[in-house]
């Protein structure tokens, strides 16, 4: 397989994760009956936008991640602050809504690979992380596994780590959110939040630029 062929089909695989993701959290959070307005596949300039059971969808060429609106837009000329439908919802409910969408992902990791296989991707996901002299090691077997065509074990894989990483207590992920659950209608927020919520977002972005860069370096 050669390395435009290797991108393409990263790319495919980070779409397909972000894809399961944006479609459970849309049937999760609509069946709690906090429907999301719009839902965001990847970044960047929009390739492509429709309209499916009451949800805006739009398409974006980054498939490093997605988004799920659910904050009513203000009406022009209003200075009224609207909530988030999510906050309508019981903070149990809130927490399943956010959650339930990354397990879905576990079931794809074990669905691919196994139960026991595909479990175990998934727990030994939250250390990986933080064992960066591994990570290129990682990665290198990674991508060797598209080499090699075994695309559907690579979805497994992807699927099992995004969950892991996903619902790390890092702000802008799952688990971010579920840890500040209690202060959701606290106002204001505790002063602690911001400056640890600034921290942690800052690593996590170094930490996704490199392995970004360690993915450019095996493929190439």
């Amino acid at each position: 397989m050669d390395r435009v062929a290797l991108f393409f089909w990263l790319w495919v695989l980070f779409l397909a994760v972000n894809v399961m993701w944006a479609l459970a959290q849309a049937v999760v959070a609509s069946a709690f009956g906090a429907r999301p307005l719009a839902v965001r596949i990847g970044y960047g300039p929009q390739l492509v936008a429709w309209r499916m059971a009451g949800i805006g969808w739009s398409l974006h060429p980054i498939t490093l991640g997605s988004s799920a609106s659910f904050v009513p837009e203000a009406e022009e000329g209003s200075t009224e602050t609207l909530k988030s439908r999510l906050l309508a919802l019981p903070p149990p409910l809130h927490a399943l809504a956010l959650a339930v969408p990354w397990y879905v992902q576990i079931g794809v990791a074990m669905a691919c690979l196994g139960p026991a296989e595909g479990f175990h991707q998934f727990t030994e996901g939250f250390p990986a992380v933080f064992n960066l002299p591994a990570l290129p090691g990682r990665v290198e077997r990674f991508v060797g596994l598209l080499r090699d065509g075994e695309l559907v074990r690579a979805w497994g894989i992807m699927s099992a780590r995004m969950a892991s990483l996903n619902l790390l207590p890092i702000p802008s992920l799952a688990g971010g959110y579920l840890m500040l659950l209690p202060w959701r209608e606290k106002s204001p927020t505790p002063t602690w939040v911001r400056p640890v919520a600034a921290v942690l977002l800052a690593i996590s972005l170094l930490w996704a630029v490199w392995v970004s860069s360690l993915f450019v370096r095996a493929i190439l």
